[in-house]
């Protein structure tokens, strides 16, 4: 009997502990799914935000500088314009031609191309500079697509043609050089069309840009044109021009996901996640929705290029972002098994999980928005900062001030002496702004050596103050401190109220001329590395 009752009490128990655990453990797998289907939420969130947020800054850097190729066509054909004498004689506009191919190093070649299709000017630019075209080797254009699109333009139109390889003798140029073609229409002193001005860019200048923020995705990054091929594709490099190529054109991304491609056509920007991977897109010229900084129109040549961010399913992120409820279980099941056993655990599960969980948003918001070198804001939270200026000053009719700040000669210091002091060169006259602006002014980071002051509260002159200020830091470690190379910047502030009118790209733009003018003045006389003169032979050589 007693051995009876002992079974039946077991069997109770077995069934008591049973019941409780199964309890137990469904209220806590219940708990740690909602718990994990949250953060899965919200990282997914933050995953698509920031690969938006990737997509545009592509389109807007990209935009950006087919805003200043244009600005640059326009500004030759005025050079045009005014050294035409009407005599054939194009002395003065080729010398500023050549100078002008010279500065920017972007621009393969500038020609000036009558009505009959032949080249008058030719500026031809290399490695090596640029040369002015013996009249004996200038060419007839007239059969070539960008001269028969172009010298039909309106003379407040710009073409724009389509984004290839440049082409010798039928063949692709080795090495190779992306190239686009901008040509505008040339009016003489009498208003008869003289024929046009062609402007070869060449479009690595723009690709590197592209690059450069495509390796902060979390995924891959490509540049399509209106054809669904590959202008870039971060991930595998040999993809991007294969259409240039007879036997090649099917290797496109119109190929590879033809229903994702068939939904990019129809719509200006989007996101898709579906089972091939999760896709983040815009488009980045359209002729009734691009507007230039000028009074003129663009006439495509290029139709559409489209920006695309690619996460494929395969990896941690795109496992995350096309996952279903049932991985969700999976997950909880495989992650949990130990806490099942030891529901006391609980707690300490849920917070270890909470404060993972409050850590990581708390970095991701961090980064979001600080530049993470220098430890001012980024471009983004800087731009929300100032807006949010501008708004408050509409109120109240304040005056603020924008200062652009562009670091002179970054690129050899990178060049001559590393990429790390290239850095120090940066942090330095990051912390000298800091240091020297006051309180309520604060510093972002727009990208690369360019930076921007808003000043609020101060008008131009007392912005100059502060500038002048932080100058006067940047010379007095030149003059104390043994560095190769002298710390120097060039500015130009544009100062704004609440009854300006004025968008605020169009307050920054005016700040970014007056720096470029006082950058060409400086430019012409500073000499940025300099040799390393140590004051006595027991000084370390740097």
């Amino acid at each position: 009997m007693i051995d009876k009752a002992i079974n039946k009490d077991t069997k109770k128990t077995m069934l008591y502990t049973l019941g409780l655990f199964l309890i137990l453990s469904l209220v806590f797998f219940l708990i740690t799914l909602v718990i994990q289907i949250n953060a899965d939420t919200v990282l997914k969130n933050e995953i698509m935000s920031q690969e938006q947020l990737l997509v545009d800054v592509e389109k807007t850097i990209v935009a950006n500088k087919v805003n200043r190729l244009t600005t640059d066509l326009l500004y030759l054909t005025d050079i045009l314009a005014m050294g035409d004498s009407g005599r054939g004689d194009y002395s003065d506009v080729e010398d500023h031609w050549l100078a002008f191919a010279n500065r920017k190093m972007i621009y393969d070649q500038i020609r000036f191309i009558n009505g009959d299709g032949d080249e008058v000017i030719r500026v031809n630019y290399s490695d090596t500079g640029a040369t002015l075209t013996d009249s004996d080797d200038l060419q007839n254009k007239a059969d070539r697509y960008y001269f028969t699109e172009a010298i039909g333009l309106d003379d407040d139109q710009i073409y724009i043609s389509k984004l290839d390889l440049n082409m010798e003798n039928n063949q692709i140029e080795q090495p190779i050089k992306p190239t686009i073609r901008l040509a505008t229409t040339y009016y003489g002193a009498r208003g008869q069309l003289q024929g046009i001005v062609v402007l070869n860019y060449s479009a690595d200048d723009m690709l590197r840009e592209v690059e450069k923020i495509a390796s902060t995705s979390q995924g891959e990054i490509f540049m399509l044109n209106s054809d669904g091929d590959w202008l870039y594709n971060s991930q595998d490099t040999s993809k991007a021009w294969s259409f240039m190529d007879d036997k090649r054109r099917d290797e496109s991304f119109k190929n590879d996901f033809p229903n994702v491609w068939q939904t990019i056509q129809s719509e200006a920007s989007g996101a898709q996640i579906v089972d091939t991977g999760v896709f983040n897109y815009t488009k980045i010229l359209t002729a009734d929705k691009f507007a230039l900084d000028s009074d003129h129109s663009l006439a495509l040549g290029l139709e559409d290029w489209t920006i695309v961010s690619y996460i494929p399913p395969d990896t941690d992120d795109g496992k995350l972002l096309t996952g279903n409820l049932f991985d969700a279980v999976l997950l909880v099941l495989k992650n949990n098994l130990i806490a099942y056993f030891l529901i006391l655990m609980l707690s300490l599960f849920l917070g270890a999980l909470l404060t993972v969980n409050k850590v990581k948003n708390d970095e991701i918001k961090h980064f979001s928005e600080y530049d993470a070198m220098t430890g001012v804001y980024n471009r983004r939270t800087g731009f929300e900062k100032l807006t949010q200026l501008y708004k408050n000053s509409e109120k109240n009719n304040g005056e603020n001030s924008v200062c652009f700040i562009d670091i002179n000669g970054l690129k050899d210091v990178n060049d001559y002496l590393g990429h790390d002091v290239g850095d120090e060169l940066i942090v330095t006259i990051t912390n000298s702004i800091k240091d020297k602006i006051r309180e309520n002014d604060f510093v972002a980071r727009l990208g690369g050596d360019e930076f921007l002051i808003i000043f609020e509260g101060l008008d131009e002159n007392g912005a100059e103050a502060v500038w002048q200020r932080i100058v006067a830091d940047f010379e007095a470690i030149n003059e104390t401190e043994k560095r190769r190379y002298l710390i120097s910047a060039s500015h130009g502030i544009e100062s704004f109220s609440g009854t300006s009118n004025e968008y605020i790209d169009t307050i920054i733009n005016h700040a970014d001329e007056k720096m470029y003018r006082e950058k060409k003045i400086i430019k012409k006389n500073l000499k940025i590395i300099r040799e390393y003169q140590p004051d006595d032979e027991n000084d370390p050589v740097q």
